[in-house]
């Protein structure tokens, strides 16, 4: 058995099978202690205690090697700087093209990957799904909104209900992989309130519809209590955020709103994951226990949570922040075992990615190695120690 360093050189050109073994491996459900991940290629033979001798070896040592990370919600358009409108003003698309790929490559190199963009401009974000030095992403284009609804300088304005069938029709056209709706108002656009709906519930289901007749799911920004019924109603694919407002700003769903949710199935992309030492907004303390609440109740009922860290909007939010996540889903009284679920498989399963989120046969070979066990130490997760994308050594930029 030749024992490699996990840079090596001689993994960079994906061999045809080798093993990687630590002290720790989680494949999405599990906790292996001990134990080997079998690659073959790019893609994963299975995990093993013991490595045939006719194989070349990682051994990682007193780490934890877990699936790469699935971000559900990401802005690889947006660098944090100033407000969103000013984020992308006077900017060129291969400007913000070149932002999104730099931001993709951070996000690779934290540890995700697996993202998906739910709103970009000029829809520049596609042309970066095929580059292999980026994670795996899902990009939704424009998002959709009403004339000078929430995000509306992205340029997914839709003045009326032909125009929101165009605009469905538009995405998938060009190979959008799901259909982004700003189904409320959003905290940084001043035009249309947060708790608000910015679409009529027949629109809303129209749109959905439209869209999975085309073959896309739908990605529904809601802040709103009205607004989440509404899209559960519809049908839609995930709710982005999940904040159950109300008019006075205060988190306040009811019971009955509660359980239809966890009934559903549809995934809740909470927006977790900041830097140490991110400002509060005013009040947060008493509308983040009410929406903790409120997402506790709907996980005791069966519900489903994934991580979608809304990665660009802010400087707390760079994107390579999901693994600062963990933390926040230990809050929602889930077990490491189960935050990490939901920030590998359940949120691969959420974007319809079946063969990421998982160390198990057959699925891709994106692999993540923290130092520490992060089963143990939320914060071990943000040590990382080494990234896989398709059985291929992530070597970090400045390295390279």
């Amino acid at each position: 058995m030749t024992v490699l360093d996990p840079h090596s050189s001689l993994l960079t050109s994906r061999p045809g099978r080798w093993a990687l073994r630590a002290a720790r491996v989680f494949d999405g459900t599990t906790v292996h202690e001990g134990a080997a991940v079998i690659v073959a290629g790019d893609r994963i033979s299975g995990i093993a205690r013991s490595v045939p001798t006719d194989l070349a070896l990682v051994d990682l040592g007193d780490r934890t090697l877990l699936p790469g990370l699935v971000d559900c919600h990401q802005h690889l358009v947006f660098d944090g700087s100033g407000t969103l409108e000013a984020q992308v003003a006077d900017r060129s698309d291969a400007d913000l093209a070149e932002r999104a790929r730099r931001a993709a490559r951070r996000a690779l190199e934290g540890g995700v990957t697996t993202l998906r963009d739910l709103g970009d401009r000029g829809y520049v974000t596609l042309a970066l799904r095929d580059d292999p030095a980026l994670p795996t992403m899902a990009c939704a284009g424009p998002p959709i909104t009403p004339t000078q609804g929430h995000c509306w300088y992205l340029g997914g304005e839709c003045p009326d209900r032909d125009a929101l069938v165009r605009a469905v029709d538009e995405r998938a056209e060009r190979g959008c992989d799901v259909v982004k709706i700003m189904v409320t108002g959003g905290m940084m656009t001043p035009t249309t309130p947060m708790w608000m709906s910015q679409f009529a519930p027949d629109d809303l289901r129209l749109a959905v519809d439209r869209a999975h007749a085309a073959g896309l799911p739908v990605a529904a920004h809601c802040h709103g209590i009205d607004g989440i019924a509404e899209a559960i109603d519809a049908g839609v694919d995930t709710i982005e955020h999940c904040t159950f407002l109300n008019e006075a700003m205060e988190p306040d769903p009811d019971a009955g709103l509660l359980e239809r949710l966890a009934r559903s199935g549809i995934p809740i992309s909470a927006t977790l994951g900041s830097l140490p030492g991110a400002p509060l907004p005013p009040r947060y303390d008493t509308i983040a226990s009410k929406v903790r609440a409120a997402t506790v109740h709907v996980l005791s009922g069966g519900g489903t949570i994934v991580v979608g860290t809304d990665a660009g909007i802010d400087p707390f939010r760079p994107h390579d922040v999901a693994p600062h996540a963990l933390e926040d889903l230990e809050t929602l009284g889930l077990s490491a075992e189960r935050a990490l679920r939901a920030m590998t498989r359940d949120g691969a399963d959420a974007l319809g990615l079946t063969a990421k989120g998982r160390l198990t046969r057959g699925a891709d070979a994106d692999l993540l190695a923290v130092d520490g066990d992060p089963f143990t130490d939320a914060a071990a997760l943000t040590r990382v120690a080494g990234v896989w994308k398709a059985g291929v050594p992530v070597v970090p930029t400045e390295a390279a």
